[in-house]
């Protein structure tokens, strides 16, 4: 090679070593004042004094506007203070002006979409960051959150299993526990799990993890009986309810709203998922969601009979089978009525007189549940016209006693309950016509049904 040749290519080395310089900011040394601002800077930071921190970075970034680091601090202190206007600003300058944007541009932009909730474009950015960083705990640890906030649980746990064969934490290791168990993998879950208590026991997040496993596996061996037998399709809506039951019982309210959400899906004229549906949105918080539901929002699981519980499964599969069937619906319209969920049972008194519009069973679930809703005159015509429709009701008369009572009607009270009691007989009949007796001043008949009401106890006590 000549020498004039040599000559050339040292010339060009340094011109190129230069412009790399240059691109990065560093191509002269800093002045006493930079380097204060600078540290500055950094102190301002760790302290997490943003508003500091962000004044000074606009110094650091005027001086140096091609080098990554300072804008790197600009966006940090914006971030800091919750600006995600101007961050998104300094984004975009940073990509203008830096030839190539360190890793850290695109993992600030995702975190900047992942507090306005926009985790789709959040997962693309740190995914963008991930491939330029692919040994950063950190960004992985990023990757797996915003993919359980999308509820990508098998992404979620592909992203812990990586950031875990790099550093291995007890939270991390739970994390991985719980989205194994949202994708119902049993076995992999309780490894994870005990695996976590292992490494941090007093961990908080571990613990609640913790607690969670101890009540699953009470049940696990019925859930997994069920998980097999889900598994087939087609959906079948009364075995997602008997599962959400289970993970409802265990206080995993999260996999018992997927099931009950589920069941609701593939059968929307069930109760019984709906219930349970309302039971879980309540014990994650969610009361506003529970409440278009339509249920009480005092509802819990153990205050339902196992009786009841049983009555509406069965009657959701018999609508199922005979969905224009009034008689269905009055049933279970009672057992709604009896379990204290009168907008509910409005509802199937209301498709039940669809049905058939001279159900006088309708009518009168209809009044009871109107009348639990503060509804009293709209409860009076429909039990009115239930007693119309079948003189023979008894329990039509009650409902119309009673209501002829809050009326303070009590003569009529009197003829409606004694209907009701020539037909059947019944304590509760007796003790209101007792006391309709006093109200209108006929003492003697009052205490002929007290005698009577105690004789009718006394027998139910003596069986």
């Amino acid at each position: 090679m000549s020498f004039r040749l040599r000559r050339m290519m040292r010339v060009l080395s340094v011109l190129l070593v230069i412009v790399a310089l240059a691109g990065t900011g560093c191509g002269r040394g800093l002045s006493i004042e930079e380097k204060q601002t600078r540290a500055e800077l950094r102190q301002a930071l760790r302290e997490h004094a943003f508003e500091k921190a962000e004044g000074l970075a606009h110094r650091v970034v005027t001086a140096h506007p091609n080098e990554n680091g300072a804008w790197q601090r600009l966006v940090h202190a914006q971030i800091g203070r919750r600006d995600f206007v101007s961050a998104k600003q300094s984004i975009a300058q940073w990509r203008g002006n830096v030839r190539k944007p360190s890793a850290k541009l695109e993992e600030f932009t995702g975190d900047i979409a992942a507090e306005e909730q926009d985790f789709a474009s959040a997962l693309s950015a740190w995914q963008r960051a991930h491939v330029a960083n692919p040994k950063d705990a950190r960004l992985l640890r990023k990757l797996a959150r915003v993919q359980n906030a999308e509820h990508r649980w098998t992404e979620e746990a592909t992203a812990l299993t990586e950031l875990l064969a790099r550093e291995e934490t007890g939270e991390d290791r739970m994390a991985l526990a719980l989205c194994f168990r949202r994708l119902r993998r049993w076995p992999e879950a309780l490894d994870a799990f005990r695996r976590a208590h292992e490494l941090a026991p007093d961990d908080p997040d571990v613990r609640r993890g913790a607690k969670l496993f101890e009540r699953l596996s009470k049940f696990l061996a019925e859930i997994r009986e069920l998980d097999a037998r889900i598994a087939m399709p087609p959906a079948d809506d009364q075995l997602l309810a008997d599962r959400a039951s289970l993970f409802l019982r265990a206080e995993d309210a999260e996999l018992a709203l997927v099931d009950a959400e589920a069941a609701a899906s593939a059968a929307p004229w069930a109760v019984r998922p709906r219930i349970f549906q309302a039971i879980a949105l309540q014990q994650l918080g969610r009361g506003e969601e529970a409440a278009k539901l339509l249920i009480d929002s005092g509802l819990r699981l153990d205050g339902l009979s196992s009786e009841f519980l049983q009555s509406v499964s069965r009657l959701d599969a018999d609508i199922a089978a005979e969905r224009s069937n009034a008689e269905l619906y009055v049933a279970r319209a009672w057992q709604l009525n009896d379990a204290g969920q009168p907008t509910l049972a409005l509802q199937d008194a209301e498709t039940a007189l669809r049905c058939e519009p001279n159900s006088a069973g309708a009518h009168a679930e209809s009044a009871y549940a109107l009348a639990k809703l503060g509804r009293g005159d709209e409860a009076f015509e429909r039990v009115k016209r239930a007693t119309e429709l079948d003189q023979n009701f008894s329990t039509a008369w009650h409902y119309r006693g009673e209501l002829e009572m809050t009326r303070r009607n009590f003569v009529a009270a009197v003829d409606s309950l004694t209907r009701a009691l020539a037909i059947n007989q019944t304590p509760a009949a007796l003790e209101k016509r007792e006391t309709c007796y006093r109200q209108i001043g006929l003492l003697a008949k009052a205490e002929e049904d007290h005698r009577a009401l105690e004789s009718l106890n006394g027998r139910a006590w003596g069986r």
